[in-house]
């Protein structure tokens, strides 16, 4: 099997979902509390990160990367050239943004969005003596990464690893944080029924498209341009995890900028002069630049509308380029019951459709505390989206205590 590591409220309707549990139990092994994570009804997101679909190229993103007249701009994982799909990407992406509108004169700048590029890009024109201003429509700064500490430990919801520990930015932040980052394996076990191990050879064909296409593009294999990605030349090294959260590198990227949160911005309206901001409950604002950061799932919804419309190179852009979805379940039980030293599990055998549940990562291996994560993708995890809180424990505690006789 290819292994590789995946790249990156209450209800269905939302994108998160916490809960002490207090359903039905496994015989043996008590769940104390799980966390669910539905990216794709996120209103702010709309999947977890972006690929190449068939009939894409990778000139579509240097299509989506191209400014508008030097007054609006955009930066983010997907709107990076060499590279998408990782928070390196959208650093790196909202670092070039920035240094772009530092090229002209504009000196009254919006950024749309408080993530990884926003943040980026706004600590760097505000170096620069720029006056920033960055609209985010949730209650936190973050985007799609995201720490959670409502088990009782920080556990991240949306990005999980730095990818390629050798050059690449993201450690130096942390360096420069001291925040300690932990190095994990690509070992696995295959559990079927019962508990038995699962020979690699006996493994059923349609795993390795699950965990290393589903679980790594956020899409089926039929759906990705899989040319796009022949030549792609991104760091290498091993991957790590951040013992406190990723969150944290956020502190890194502090500056002289202001940050208004819980702002919907509605519209971009562009005139030889200034761009115009249209918001969803404050007066409208005037800047000389703006940025949009938004993921291409927002783009993709149209839900920021552009006045004139968007070049329409650019909206095909948008239009052909994919966006995927990888969703995780905590789990946290009383006590460890699973594989003590394997860093990932793969349970094919749960009666559930194939992508359902097939994947886990032990975090007890590296924190020492009875929590495991599963993961779905691509359209198994599309299809998990509509089904109640209840019914995806339910099918998770399945899966898990069918793999281990519980």
């Amino acid at each position: 099997m290819n292994r590789r590591l995946i790249l990156q409220g209450v209800g269905s309707s939302l994108l998160l979902s916490f809960w002490p549990w207090r359903g039905v139990q496994a015989k043996n092994q008590k769940l104390l509390g799980y966390i669910r994570t539905n990216w794709s009804r996120d209103p702010y997101t709309y999947g977890s990160y972006s690929y190449i679909a068939k009939g894409a190229r990778r000139s579509d993103i240097r299509a989506l990367d191209r400014a508008i007249d030097n007054q609006v701009f955009f930066a983010g994982e997907a709107v990076f050239p060499k590279y998408n799909s990782t928070v390196h990407a959208a650093y790196q992406s909202g670092l070039r943004a920035a240094n772009s509108i530092l090229q002209g004169s504009s000196n009254r700048i919006a950024i749309i969005g408080a993530g990884m590029s926003g943040l980026a890009s706004a600590q760097k024109l505000s170096q620069n003596d720029r006056e920033v201003t960055v609209f985010e429509a949730r209650d936190r700064i973050g985007g799609r990464v995201w720490t959670d500490n409502r088990l009782g430990m920080p556990l991240d919801l949306g990005a999980s690893w730095i990818h390629g520990i050798n050059g690449n930015p993201l450690v130096d932040l942390a360096e420069e944080l001291d925040q300690q980052l932990i190095q994990t394996e690509e070992d696995y076990v295959i559990r079927g029924r019962d508990g038995r191990k699962i020979r690699e050879r006996d493994a059923p064909r349609w795993l390795e498209n699950v965990v290393s296409i589903q679980h790594t593009a956020g899409a089926n294999k039929d759906r990705i341009n899989q040319w796009a990605y022949l030549f792609l030349n991104d760091y290498d090294g091993p991957d790590v995890k951040f013992a406190d959260g990723y969150a944290g590198i956020f502190e890194a990227l502090k500056g002289n900028y202001k940050i208004k949160l819980k702002t919907v911005v509605k519209e971009i309206q562009r005139t030889q002069k200034v761009v115009t901001l249209g918001f969803e409950k404050i007066d409208n604002q005037s800047f000389d630049a703006v940025l949009v950061t938004v993921s291409l799932g927002v783009l993709k919804r149209g839900d920021i509308k552009f006045d004139p419309p968007l070049p329409e190179n650019k909206q095909q852009a948008i239009d052909r380029l994919g966006m995927g979805t990888v969703d995780k379940v905590y789990l946290l039980f009383e006590e460890q019951f699973w594989d003590l030293s394997a860093s990932w599990i793969a349970t094919p055998e749960n009666d559930l459709p194939p992508g359902q549940f097939n994947q886990w990562f032990n975090l007890y291996r590296y924190i020492e505390k009875p929590i495991i994560t599963a993961f779905n993708g691509g359209l198994p995890a599309l299809a998990l989206s509509t089904l109640s809180d209840e019914d995806i424990v339910q099918r998770a505690l399945q899966t898990i205590c069918t793999a281990y006789s519980i």
